[in-house]
């Protein structure tokens, strides 16, 4: 049997388990799939040159087990490109742990596979039709499901390779799939002992590691992307020795292009997961009579939107899936006839909202160790879907096994988007770099030398020789690691005399150097922490007094008691002396070094928000400055008070409350435009839409008679307009911007 006729059975099996009031009906199960869906697009926000419109994947739903809900539901949308790759982690997405459809891997044995061979022009077609007619005829006995020693079926392809199938030996349990052998649109059953998902981890999905063949992807699609995944350079001897060599190699190199586009489309167009029980609304747009086919639009309760085009149907069924689904409620639209049907939207339902203690995705993400590091690698060592990438840092951190690995793409001393070879070429030339500018150093004139030593070399000797003694990297006397810390600093005031040498960027220097354990790379990761980051040690005096403008909003915000308590104190209150210690050496006198680290990486992910140091400082203040308030203590004694802390706080308590605080700012309607930029800077991550509240203005502006940002005080700013080419995409997708752009969900 085909695994298009095994799906279609689970598909009206599921029907009947989900339909109300059918004699099958019954609970659902903790991680069961109910709805999936090849062949839904997104289509990219910065469209690419030389790329289509159109980026084809996998969506599926499954239900989930929520304190608050009873059961949720996770939509996971996942390139075509990446379950071509027979990335694992990628499905992992779409067949949870808790499935019950997941099975243990099984040991096999490989068999070679020959190649298919390429349709003939005009065949192509044919060939898939004959293969459904396969899979829906009575032959169903060339292809069974049988099972294996874990108990879980066994999926072969039913029509393989050339010759009807009988072309050559398949691999036990092997599957390639075209997009017309997985069903369009299907909600999958449970029964895991008659079904397996073609997603799990288990036979089939070791089969897909197994298989030569590309998965979801027409003919065309997975002849490319099987040769540029197998391309390799020729030599120099063999294209000039034979011809057909060259244009051989010409053509793999265009290839190998086109592939190059497809990684950089997916860092626009990554795995797209949410939990539709912490969204704001759904809408579904349909662009057909019969309303199966069209967008849907995912909103979040920060106002951000997500568009997934349904070309090819399934629209209707997914609606049906959120009709049964008890926390979600269809709501009427005014603008909408009660005679058409072209627009349905589900507004969901929770008992309560997530805790206001805790970052609702706190707890979700692991610590990210070396295994984890390398499943963001593709083969090339590009990292994929950096906002992935930052936000599972943000959550959980990094393994300090591997900081010297992940730190300088933190610092952007490597491109996200660079190749392991490139990388290597690029430490080569910024490792000559670093000799020039040293040179410079070491062959100054007496009296630059002189000028040099009483500016910078005489401040930067007497520190060195007292950071961080406790390390073991720096512990001793006579140790070499002193010496290149001392180096590495003397040697940042010569590129950079503006900004020279000032107190505490030793403290900054010597984790960087601790971690990364080299003398050049520590150099321009730390040039990168000073140029790239907002969380730095700066000397300038304008730098300091927009980080604490920026606290005494927040704190006037979300800690208006606290900040009452200020303003009462007058100006020397709201100088905020206390916190002045904790921006300018990043918490690091405040904590010990495993969580004072922990913090740096939470802001260098530069997930949500590019200030997320100020929401430590917040938390800082929430969690141990009760007392101040409820003491009335004066400017000198909360400078005590809070200097008393240092080294008796909870580095992960902070952590947490400050990602609550972050989740709670990004929740308002509206903010002050002294905290504009405050989210300006953020990228949209995996969805369509950057977050960007309403503005109030907050009082006078000194260089202009107006709001800059459109205000009026008490009033909202007007909606920005759509972005160019928003309205190209069709009239439907018109509606949906202008949806988003007059209601804001």
């Amino acid at each position: 049997m085909s695994l298009g006729r095994l799906l279609r059975r689970a598909s009206s099996k599921a029907s009947d388990l989900l339909t109300p009031g059918s004699g099958g009906s019954r609970a659902a199960l903790d991680g069961e799939i109910i709805f999936s869906k090849n062949n839904v697009c997104v289509h990219p926000t910065e469209p690419l040159p030389g790329l289509a419109e159109h980026h084809p994947g996998y969506l599926c739903v499954h239900m989930e087990k929520d304190e608050a809900l009873g059961t949720t539901l996770i939509l996971t949308w996942v390139p075509n490109s990446r379950i071509q790759r027979q990335d694992e982690e990628a499905l992992r997405y779409i067949t949870p742990e808790s499935s019950p459809v997941r099975r243990a891997p099984r040991r096999r044995t490989r068999h070679a596979r020959p190649p298919r061979p390429a349709p003939a022009p005009g065949e192509e077609e044919e060939g898939e039709g004959e293969r459904e007619r396969e899979g829906d005829g009575d032959g169903e006995g060339e292809a069974e499901a049988g099972e294996g020693q874990s108990g879980g079926p066994v999926v072969q392809e039913a029509g393989g390779g050339g010759g009807g199938g009988g072309g050559g030996a398949e691999d036990e349990g092997s599957c390639d799939l075209s997009a017309d052998e997985v069903s369009r649109d299907s909600t999958l059953g449970s029964d895991s002992d008659t079904f397996s998902s073609p997603f799990c981890l288990s036979p089939v999905s070791e089969a897909l590691g197994e298989s030569s063949g590309s998965v979801f992807l027409d003919n065309e699609s997975r002849e490319m992307c099987d040769e540029s995944m197998t391309h390799s350079a020729s030599s120099a001897s063999s294209l000039d020795s034979h011809a057909p060599c060259l244009e051989n190699s010409q053509s793999q190199s265009v290839r190998w292009e086109e592939q190059q586009k497809v990684l950089a489309l997916e860092q626009l167009c990554g795995v797209f997961r949410v939990d539709l029980g912490h969204m704001r609304s759904l809408r579904l747009f349909f662009s057909d009579e019969v309303c199966t086919s069209g967008q849907l639009v995912i909103a979040s309760r920060e106002s951000q939107y997500k568009i997934l085009h349904f070309h090819h149907g399934g629209l209707d069924k997914l609606a049906e899936v959120f009709q049964q689904w008890k926390s979600c409620r269809e709501t009427q639209l005014k603008e909408q006839a009660s005679d058409e049907k072209t627009c349905m939207q589900f507004s969901i339902r929770r008992p309560t909202l997530p805790s206001a203690e805790t970052h609702p995705e706190e707890r979700l993400y692991r610590r990210l160790d070396v295994s984890a590091w390398l499943r963001h690698l593709n083969h090339c060592g590009q990292v994929e879907e950096e906002y992935k990438l930052r936000k599972a840092i943000f959550f959980g951190g990094i393994d300090p096994a591997i900081r010297g690995e992940v730190w300088p793409f933190l610092l952007r001393y490597y491109s996200c988007d660079s190749t392991s070879e490139e990388r290597e070429a690029w430490r080569l030339q910024k490792r000559a770099e670093y000799q020039e500018i040293q040179q410079r150093r070491l062959s100054m004139s007496p009296e630059q030398h002189n000028e040099f030593w009483r500016k910078v070399q005489f401040t930067v000797d007497k520190d060195v020789v007292r950071t961080d003694r406790s390390n073991n990297y720096f512990r001793g006397d006579n140790n070499p690691n002193v010496e290149t810390m001392r180096c590495i600093l003397l040697n940042y005031a010569v590129l950079n005399p503006e900004m020279g040498y000032c107190q505490g960027m030793s403290d900054l220097v010597a984790p960087l150097l601790s971690e990364v354990q080299d003398e050049s790379d520590t150099f321009w990761c730390f040039v990168g922490l000073m140029q790239n980051t907002i969380f730095i040690s700066s000397p300038r005096d304008e730098d300091m007094e927009r980080q604490l403008m920026y606290l005494r909003e927040l704190l006037r915000l979300m800690q208006p008691r606290f900040h009452q308590h200020l303003t009462q104190l007058g100006e020397d209150g709201l100088q905020l002396l206390f916190c002045h210690r904790w921006v300018l050496l990043c918490f690091k006198r405040e904590f010990p070094d495993a969580e004072a680290l922990r913090m740096w990486e939470a802001c260098w992910a530069h997930y949500q928000t590019d200030y997320f140091h100020l929401f430590i400082c917040v938390a800082i203040i929430v969690l141990y400055g009760e007392d101040v308030t409820e003491q009335q203590l004066a400017t000198d004694q909360m400078l005590l008070h809070f200097s008393n802390l240092a080294m008796h706080m909870s580095g992960e308590l902070v952590l947490r409350k400050a990602r609550s605080l972050l989740y709670q700012f990004r929740l308002l309607p509206r903010i002050p435009c002294s905290l504009h930029d405050l989210c300006k800077l953020c990228g949209p991550g995996m969805w369509d839409s950057r977050y960007i509240p309403a503005v109030e203005c907050c009082g006078e502006h000194a260089d202009s008679q107006s709001c800059p940002y459109g205000g009026t005080a008490g009033e909202p700013s007007p909606r920005p307009p759509p972005t160019p080419g928003e309205g190209k995409k069709g009239s439907k997708t018109r509606d949906i911007f202008n949806f988003r752009l007059e209601l804001r969900f």
